[in-house]
């Protein structure tokens, strides 16, 4: 009894010394890892048609290293999640486990938010490429948020530094309650989500008013609007993202009653046994999202040219058919040609200038965001 009173531990079960992953479960790593090559593929596309039309601009640099940092934090969410225990019962985790785990969240803290802005940086410098026509109302705007992500950057890269004192008992699951403050680290990463979203919708509604005062019928007006939304929707995979963060800390304090028996129980957060759910995917959609909604305007021109090259295709057939068939019935060569010309049901291939915002020949489609408003 007196033995008990003394080591609040005695009489616990120990945390085990080999990896078990009987009960492992993968499909968080096979996620982000899928979404990491959809969107990178997406990008990738992106690129070629801005290449192939010789219209690189400054966008599609900044998106480079922003691309390469979300390839960065899949391979930290990978490495993580099969490697540190996450999706197997905390009582099945070695310390060595929940150590990695623990570098894991570290390393996640610095590189979150040097990723997001890299992401931001590009879809500012689009929106620059686009709407700033000599004196724009958007410039001095577009400047300051521009200035705000490197503001961003420097600011939470500093407060994840005095988490822990001394730092390196950050990664030791049985030292780290002593020496860190995990509130601490819940309120910086609450301020950080925050403000990403924040930023996030700015850039939602900044391109509202500019492109709907584009020369262009209301209906395409519309569809240019939702494409340039979805580059700026991550903020809505943010707020979930933060809802949820905020939601399992009510969870830090251990209840599970089998978790309970064991002697991490006193060293690891409660909320762990969903974290693979809880951070990794939510942290790994809002940049998928963000990247593949960036480079759909891009991706509108490699739609218009594939079209095209089916409706030249689909012509010629149509032509050759209709040679052959004019022997016959002479009256309907004259129908068989304008049919060859448009395609099978009327369908034409759009030019560039009328899917993308850039300089083209059409001069009905230039944005007016000098126009006073």
């Amino acid at each position: 009894m007196a033995s008990n009173m003394s080591d609040p531990l005695a009489g616990l079960i120990p945390p085990p010394n080999e990896v078990n992953n009987a009960h492992k479960v993968h499909s968080v790593a096979i996620s982000c890892i899928l979404l990491c090559v959809i969107a990178s593929l997406t990008v990738f596309a992106r690129l070629s048609v801005r290449i192939s039309s010789e219209r690189l601009g400054f966008d599609d640099y900044a998106i480079i290293p922003g691309t390469l940092l979300f390839i960065g934090w899949t391979v930290l969410a990978a490495y993580v999640n099969l490697n540190a225990g996450v999706g197997k019962p905390l009582w099945e985790i070695t310390i060595a486990e929940y150590s990695l785990w623990y570098k894991g969240v570290v390393v996640s803290m610095w590189l979150y938010p040097i990723m997001s802005a890299a992401i931001r940086v590009s879809i500012l410098c689009f929106y620059y490429r686009i709407f700033v026509t000599g004196n724009s109302k958007l410039k001095l705007p577009l400047q300051i948020l521009l200035a705000t992500q490197f503001l961003y950057i420097f600011v939470f890269s500093i407060t994840p530094a005095f988490v822990c004192k001394p730092y390196h008992f950050a990664w030791d699951p049985l030292k780290h309650v002593l020496h860190c403050d995990d509130w601490y680290y819940y309120r910086t990463q609450v301020g950080l989500y925050s403000v990403s979203i924040a930023l996030d919708a700015i850039l939602f509604a900044l391109p509202i008013v500019p492109l709907w005062k584009l020369k262009m019928p209301t209906k395409k007006r519309i569809g240019l609007i939702v494409i340039f939304l979805l580059g700026a929707s991550s903020c809505i995979a943010a707020s979930y993202k933060l809802g949820i963060f905020v939601n399992q800390m009510h969870f830090y304090v251990p209840t599970n009653a089998t978790w309970l028996q064991h002697m991490m129980s006193r060293f690891i957060p409660g909320q762990w046994d969903k974290y693979g759910l809880t951070f990794w995917i939510p942290s790994q959609v809002e940049p998928t999202v963000a990247l593949i909604g960036t480079s759909l305007p891009a991706l509108g021109n490699l739609w218009t040219q594939t079209s095209q090259q089916i409706s030249e295709r689909w012509s010629k057939l149509t032509t050759l058919s209709g040679s052959k068939t004019s022997k016959e019935q002479n009256s309907g060569g004259s129908h068989n040609k304008a049919w060859a010309s448009a395609g099978k049901f009327g369908f034409r291939g759009l030019a560039g200038s009328e899917v993308e915002l850039v300089q083209g020949t059409n001069s009905n489609f230039k944005p007016t965001s000098t126009v006073k408003a």
